[in-house]
């Protein structure tokens, strides 16, 4: 099912719960009391960004494949949405599998029903009973369909494995014009666990901060399905109880990631004004993108290129090797994916065709192009060599594929 962002309410972040020192500043003080806006947000919390100069309401900027440019944590965005879609049914082919979805993913459920709102991962629990069919079957599954999988191990010296994880293909970006590089990335943390002679749930090689918390049983099983992010999925049979002997007190609400040093942790009193905030920097992301798309060209995309005036039909734009860059641009630059998206939006461009010399369009500008450009037609024209550059975690974006052989 596509992801509606104003469908869905969204949650918070990594390190729920954690007593602020005295050194964190709050940043929803007097959040009522003063305009909503970029500029108010920037100065209660100068952190959140890797720009953070007032006076500058059009240097965020949102794409459903990397979320908002302009912060320093991640995005839980469309495409990354869209990967945990197909993360999760292929975990729901195999009868008798059972895991259920915990940790910060438990806080999102309590908070909205949703997943964190600048988070970019999954984490989940499978017994000991099936880590094998995860590792020796499901696992290559998720490499078939383009994941990639690695196993934890803790305890060298022993060579415990604790669990793996599952990543989604990487897209960078420029965050800002100063340069700072990003990358989005889908990611699942699959915790091997197993009960202790107390009954408590533990971690088969010590990872993980659960196994230090000491949850029990009848707070883990049996698992119960709840509706979370538009998707029907296992938590433990008492995801309140988790949290709370996990997190403590959720309420409130600390942002700590390995991307801020510790004298940078975000705190909110109340973790509705963290929503707020971010559901205002979404916004006013997805406005500028729009801005900036619909804005016209003041200059061509290349001096050789002839731009012919704006039909009032439908245009193919065919992407290969001799063009790509020039219409692509830098393949991690924000200002060659708003000029290209310009060009889509001035030229009526109503089907993309792309050559396999020209995969990185599908790769890194196809889910974008469906956000902005919903009725936009897009073809993939392959040439049946394997490995394929475009992984079928991508086919989702794609109306037409065509294998087409280069032999004669």
């Amino acid at each position: 099912m596509p992801f509606d962002k104003n469908k869905y309410k969204f949650g918070m972040n990594n390190g729920i719960g954690a007593t602020p020192k005295k050194s964190i500043s709050i940043s929803d003080i007097n959040i009522h009391k003063m305009e909503h806006n970029m500029n108010t947000i920037k100065k209660r919390v100068p952190s959140l960004f890797v720009d953070d100069k007032e006076n500058k309401e059009d240097d965020n900027y949102y794409f459903a494949s990397i979320g908002v440019t302009n912060l320093r944590l991640t995005t839980y965005n469309e495409f990354i949405h869209d990967q945990a879609i197909l993360f999760f049914n292929i975990l729901s082919r195999h009868h008798g599998f059972e895991y259920a979805v915990f940790a910060g993913n438990s806080v999102g459920l309590l908070r909205g029903g949703n997943n964190l709102p600048w988070g970019d991962d999954y984490d989940i629990i499978v017994f000991e009973k099936h880590a094998a069919i995860f590792s020796q079957v499901i696992a290559p599954e998720f490499e078939h369909f383009g994941f990639k999988t690695e196993t934890i191990i803790k305890n060298n010296t022993s060579g415990v494995v604790c669990g793996m994880k599952v990543y989604g293909p990487p897209i960078r970006f420029n965050k800002c014009s100063g340069g700072s590089v990003g990358t989005s990335v889908f990611q699942c943390d699959v915790f091997f666990s197993y009960f202790d002679k107390n009954k408590c749930l533990k971690n088969c090689g010590d990872w993980g901060l659960y196994h230090q918390k000491n949850i029990p049983y009848d707070a883990v099983l049996p698992f119960k399905k709840q509706m979370f992010h538009g998707m029907f999925l296992p938590f433990f049979n008492n995801p309140k109880k988790e949290v709370e002997i996990c997190y403590t007190n959720i309420d409130k609400c600390s942002i700590f990631s390995h991307h801020l040093t510790k004298s940078e942790t975000i705190f909110y009193n109340k973790w509705e004004n963290a929503y707020l905030d971010f559901e205002y920097i979404i916004k006013n992301s997805i406005e500028n993108t729009k801005k900036a798309i619909n804005k016209k060209l003041n200059s061509n995309l290349n001096d050789n290129i002839t731009i012919p005036s704006i039909p009032s039909h439908k245009t193919e734009l065919i992407l290969n090797a001799g063009n790509k860059n020039t219409f692509l641009g830098n393949r991690s630059c924000i200002s060659s994916k708003l000029r290209f998206f310009s060009y889509l939006s001035e030229h009526n461009v109503g089907s993309i065709v792309a050559d396999r010399d020209a995969s990185e369009f599908i790769c890194e500008h196809a889910a974008d192009v469906k956000y902005y450009f919903p009725e936009t037609k897009i073809t993939y024209i392959d040439d049946g060599c394997k490995p394929s550059p475009v992984s079928p975690i991508f086919y989702i974006y794609i109306d037409v594929f065509i294998i087409q052989s280069s032999e004669k």
